[in-house]
C-alpha cells in the first residue's frame, strides 16, 4: 500500500484555480483510487472539502506518507521534506527547490519552461491538467438574451485582462456582459472608469454556484495575457460554452478548437491590451454574435475537447504519478 498525501492550504469555497483543483481532487480521487494506493489531504487545521468526499484528512506532519506539496511558497513547505516528497503544480519557479524530485505541472507550456529555464530533468515532470466536475458542469438552458461572460481577478494588475469587458460592453451596447471576479477588485479604478449599463460585475461567487452561471452564457471571453491551465475555460467548455481567448501560455493546449486570437500584444506597465488586440476581441465577438451556426459548432467542439478533463481521465493521470513516486522511492532516489 503506497500512502500519498497532498499538502495544501485551504478548501475555500470561493472561485479560484488552486482551490477548485484541491476540491476536485478531494472529491474524485477516492472514487477511482486503486486498491494498492491510499490518498489523503493535509490542509490547514479546520479545513474540509466543500463537496462530499471520503478522502482522509490528516495532519501535515503525519508520518508514513509520501508528501506532495502543491506549492512551495507557504509555511508548510518548510516542513522537513525528508526523502519522500514531490512538488507542483502551483509552485513558484523563482524559488529554488532543494533537489530534483517528481513534479506535476498543469500544461506542456509550463513543463517546457521548467526544463529550459531551470534545467529540470524532463522525465521527472508530469503534465496533469485541471479536472472539471461533470456532475456540476454540463450544458443547461441558455438565458433568453445573449450573455457574454468573463471570469478572473485583478489582484495582481491586469494579467487576466479585465479591461476587455468594458471595451466590449461599450462596443456592443445591446448585449449583456457579465464578469465574475474571484476576489474584491483592487484595480477597478484603472480598468472601469465609466461603468457601461450593460455590464454586471459579481464578486466572490462560491464555486458550487459557478456552474449555473457559466452554463447560461452564450459566449465566454477570456482576457488573460498568460495562463497555465485555466479552470474557467475548462469549465465553460464542459458546459458547451464557446470561448474567445488569446492563444497565450497553455490556452492553446486546451482550447485549440475555440476562437483563439494570435499576435495580440499589450503595452508596458500596467500591461493594458493594446488597441489592436482589443479590436481583435471585438471582431471575434462580432463573428460569434452574428453567426449562431458558428457558435453551435464551437459548442460541440468544446464539449468534445472537454472529455479530456473528466474526473476519471484526470484521476488516472494522478494515480500514474503516484505510482511513479512509489517507484522513484523504491529505486533509491532522494532529494
Amino acid at each position: 500500500m503506497f500512502r500519498f498525501k497532498i499538502l495544501i492550504d485551504n478548501f475555500v469555497p470561493s472561485m479560484s484555480g488552486p482551490s477548485t483543483d484541491a476540491n476536485m481532487r478531494a472529491k474524485w480521487l477516492p472514487r477511482f483510487c486503486p486498491s494498492d494506493l491510499m490518498v489523503a489531504f493535509a490542509p490547514n487545521p479546520g479545513q474540509v472539502p466543500i463537496y462530499p468526499s471520503t478522502v482522509q484528512i490528516v495532519e501535515k506532519q503525519a508520518p508514513g506518507w509520501w508528501n506532495h506539496f502543491v506549492q512551495n511558497y507557504t509555511p508548510d513547505f518548510q516542513l522537513s521534506q525528508g526523502t519522500r516528497w514531490s512538488t507542483g503544480p502551483n509552485f513558484d519557479q523563482n524559488l529554488p527547490l532543494r533537489g530534483y524530485v517528481p513534479m506535476v505541472v498543469c500544461s506542456e507550456y509550463h513543463r517546457q519552461i521548467v526544463i529550459k529555464q531551470h534545467g529540470y530533468p524532463a522525465h521527472l515532470i508530469h503534465v496533469i491538467p485541471g479536472m472539471v466536475d461533470s456532475e456540476l458542469f454540463y450544458p443547461r438552458t441558455k438565458a433568453n438574451e445573449i450573455v457574454v461572460g468573463w471570469i478572473g481577478h485583478d489582484l495582481n494588475g491586469l494579467l487576466k485582462g479585465p479591461e476587455v469587458m468594458p471595451f466590449l460592453a461599450r462596443k456592443f451596447p445591446a448585449i449583456r456582459f457579465e464578469m465574475v471576479l474571484s476576489n474584491a477588485s483592487s484595480n477597478q479604478h484603472g480598468w472601469l472608469n465609466d461603468h457601461p449599463p450593460n455590464l454586471t460585475i459579481k464578486t466572490g461567487v462560491p464555486h458550487p454556484h459557478m456552474a449555473e452561471i457559466i452554463s447560461k452564457w452564450h459566449i465566454m471571453v477570456c482576457g488573460s495575457k498568460d495562463e497555465n491551465c485555466p479552470n474557467q475555460i475548462l469549465e465553460a467548455m464542459t458546459c458547451g460554452v464557446p470561448v474567445i481567448a488569446s492563444a497565450v501560455g497553455g490556452i492553446y493546449e486546451i482550447a485549440s478548437s475555440q476562437r483563439l486570437l494570435y499576435d495580440v500584444n499589450w503595452g508596458s506597465p500596467p500591461y493594458w491590451w493594446l488597441p489592436d488586440a482589443l479590436d481583435k476581441y471585438a471582431v471575434a465577438l462580432q463573428e460569434l454574435l452574428t453567426n449562431e451556426a458558428y457558435r453551435q459548432t464551437l459548442s460541440k467542439l468544446a464539449l468534445k475537447a472537454s472529455k479530456r478533463f473528466t474526473p476519471e481521465a484526470i484521476s488516472k493521470k494522478w494515480f500514474e504519478f503516484m505510482y511513479f513516486c512509489r517507484d522513484f522511492e523504491r529505486e533509491g532516489h532522494h532529494s
